[in-house]
């Protein structure tokens, strides 16, 4: 798994991509991503919570939904989302260095449809 600045250097790449206001502060996301991670065995099977999830990502940001504005929201399931493509793109996939992890990662996030990902209630 990436490490947490690895991370936070792919919210920067968002920010600079418009798909996140570059002073949303991200940090609680990935500690949130990364509270129920499990890895077990020698060959690292890892175990993820219910939470890895579109569905699961909004039912916990929903509950963050008294601390912020539907934009600050939104940044939040983006971010969560940009983890967990950053965690794939981490884990089975190769890649040149650190900038091309974070281009072909953005790639397959955008593909994907992620960066027009809104929170709604």
């Amino acid at each position: 798994m990436p490490t947490k600045r690895v991370h936070l250097k792919f919210d920067d790449y968002l920010g600079e991509h418009g798909v996140i206001y570059e002073d949303t502060v991200t940090d609680s996301v990935h500690s949130r991503m990364d509270r129920d991670i499990q890895i077990h065995g020698h060959w690292n099977h890892r175990y993820e919570d219910y939470y890895h999830d579109i569905s699961g990502i909004r039912d916990w940001i929903r509950k963050w939904s008294h601390l912020g504005y539907q934009e600050t929201l939104t940044d939040c399931v983006r971010v969560a989302l940009g983890h967990l493509v950053l965690d794939e793109f981490w884990s089975e996939h190769e890649w040149e260095d650190e900038y091309d992890l974070m281009k072909r990662a953005y790639k397959s996030f955008v593909a994907r449809g992620f960066d027009k990902c809104f929170f709604k209630e």
